[in-house]
């Protein structure tokens, strides 16, 4: 009978990393300090990239942490994070954003969670200020923050073009408008502290020109993810496979290294494959062995580790192709 190393794969496969992950999250150091220093100067921060480049991540594992940690200047370290997409329905997945428990409102099992929810969105719909006032009603202490998370906000635009020869057009753009004249009344105040990310695909930052003052905030706090250099990727490799408690080939590495190339749509890829090469090696049985090349062509390399993702996906570890971001 085959035994389990017992040890607990560090990578996250296609989907990014998360806030209780930072410490598999290895690569983008430094990274999170120039997030700050945006972030600090306008409260608006526009985290742009390919498709793939980590962008999620590096928010939710580099600059939360940082957030948590009381890195940012002229600001606490108690924090309320809402994170969304906008998806066909933006105003309304921000009211349910900040009604979960641990921003501003109560259990979902419970009925007044409903009514909370509605009666927010209602307030979101006000006007350009209905974040601010949502942020006043929910009474935070004096040293607490909000943070919005906006993941993947190129959805806006999808969002308005969906609508597009249909009856629903004007009210799709209209409330596009809207959500963005949400987020950026909340940043140009002063008095109540209302903090602003974004994760957007670059190739749609000339849709942001569809949006009045967008444009212009964009250019103040815009961070575009850099590629990560070789050795960057080396040790977005090896590290998480030393905290997991295993060791790697240098041939291996290596190779991972020359299969993911300069291209930074591969990083999902890559993560996908190690997450599948980890299991497989894991099955064998032999925890002190190192993890090699021959469990790496196991799983079908790279090259095929997508397409045998079924083949290769254990029990609670389905992949969330979404998470190609």
């Amino acid at each position: 009978m085959v035994q389990s190393s017992g040890k607990t794969n560090p990578f996250p496969g296609l989907r990014s990393f998360e806030l209780d992950e930072e410490h598999l999250f290895f690569g983008r150091e430094g990274q999170a300090d120039d997030l700050l220093t945006r972030l600090n100067r306008t409260r608006f921060l526009a985290v742009v990239g390919t498709s793939g480049s980590g962008k999620s991540s590096l928010v939710q594992a580099g600059l939360l942490p940082s957030l948590y940690s009381g890195f940012l200047q002229d600001a606490s370290s108690g924090w309320r994070v809402a994170i969304m997409r906008p998806g066909s329905a933006p105003i309304a997945n921000l009211s349910t954003a900040l009604n979960t428990p641990e921003v501003f409102g109560v259990d979902a099992s419970n009925d007044d969670a409903t009514i909370r929810t509605a009666l927010t969105e209602s307030t979101l719909r006000r006007g350009a200020l209905g974040l601010v006032e949502v942020t006043q009603q929910a009474r935070m202490e004096s040293y607490e923050n909000l943070l919005v998370v906006v993941d993947q906000f190129e959805e806006l635009f999808r969002f308005k073009a969906q609508a597009q020869g249909s009856d629903r057009k004007l009210a799709a753009k209209d409330e596009a408008a809207a959500f963005v004249k949400l987020l950026l009344g909340a940043v140009n105040q002063r008095e109540t502290p209302i903090f602003v990310v974004l994760t957007m695909r670059s190739d749609f930052l000339g849709d942001c020109a569809q949006f009045r003052d967008l444009p212009e905030k964009l250019n103040d706090s815009q961070y575009l993810v850099p590629r990560l250099a070789r050795e960057q990727l080396k040790t977005a490799i090896a590290g998480p496979v030393a905290v997991g408690g295993a060791t790697i080939t240098p041939r291996l590495a290596n190779r991972l290294l020359n299969d993911a190339g300069e291209n930074p749509d591969q990083l999902p890829t890559l993560q996908h494959a190690l997450m599948r090469t980890w299991d497989y090696w894991e099955e064998q049985g032999t925890p002190q062995a190192p993890i090699d090349l021959e469990h790496y062509e196991a799983i079908g390399s790279m090259a095929r580790a997508l397409s045998l993702v079924k083949v290769h996906s254990p029990p609670g570890r389905q992949p969330c192709l979404s998470g190609l971001r």
